[in-house]
């Protein structure tokens, strides 16, 4: 098994640590609720600014209560940033696994990553910027799936590389290609003045204008 599989089967297997018992609906609405509040939360004060009395002022649910549905803080959120990398990880997959060329599911890939940031902002701003307050596992769980989501606009690079659609990249091109796109969380809206597909087509454009074949040289080239 390669490491790849094996980050991938550990991001699959790995989830919040819950109570065993399975919530009624009225438990279900009220994980949504502190979930949703917790987002609020953390994007705006921080996991380190924000008490669990905070969640619990703002839910309106008793501390006990709360620790009942989350366990621990520190699983509030994970939960977050597992849910985001969860989903994100999925989308991806589904969009490289089609048989269209390398230029046309990478355009795609970014235009449903930017589209996914837009619309879900303050879970995007916990999960990059709050997930360094995770410990153990937990942290490891959600590196890894950032690892693995590398791993997948690099393997699409490369490939379009191998059929001549793209320069060859050095692997820090990659990261700094995901940068580009990632980080628009901080300022792109969904209802902002250009869509979040302009927004990733502009991108692409400017950077496939950049790797197209024959445009940069292999990085081992003098």
């Amino acid at each position: 098994m390669s490491s790849a599989d094996r980050r991938k089967n550990a991001m699959t297997a790995t989830k919040p640590t819950m109570p065993s018992r399975r919530p009624n609906r009225a438990g279900l609405e009220a994980r949504q609720r502190i979930m949703e509040a917790a987002v609020r939360l953390f994007a705006e004060n921080g996991y380190h600014g924000t008490g669990i009395e905070m969640v619990s002022g703002e839910t309106g649910i008793g501390r006990g209560a709360l620790y009942h549905h989350i366990g621990s803080k520190e699983n509030l959120l994970f939960e977050i940033c597992h849910h985001r990398m969860s989903d994100l990880l999925e989308r991806s997959r589904r969009i490289v696994a089609t048989d269209a060329g390398a230029e046309v599911r990478f355009r795609e890939l970014m235009r449903a990553t930017v589209r996914n940031l837009a619309e879900n902002t303050s879970e995007w701003v916990v999960t990059f910027q709050e997930f360094k307050a995770l410990t153990g596992r937990r942290k490891t769980v959600i590196q890894e799936a950032r690892e693995q989501y590398e791993e997948i606009v690099d393997r699409l690079l490369r490939e379009g590389a191998e059929t001549g659609e793209f320069a060859r990249l050095d692997p820090l091109v990659t990261k700094a290609v995901l940068g580009l796109y990632n980080y628009s969380y901080a300022w792109l809206r969904p209802d902002g003045e250009r869509t979040p597909e302009e927004v990733a087509d502009l991108f692409t454009d400017a950077l496939l204008a950049g790797i197209s074949s024959g445009s940069v040289p292999p990085s081992s080239a003098k």
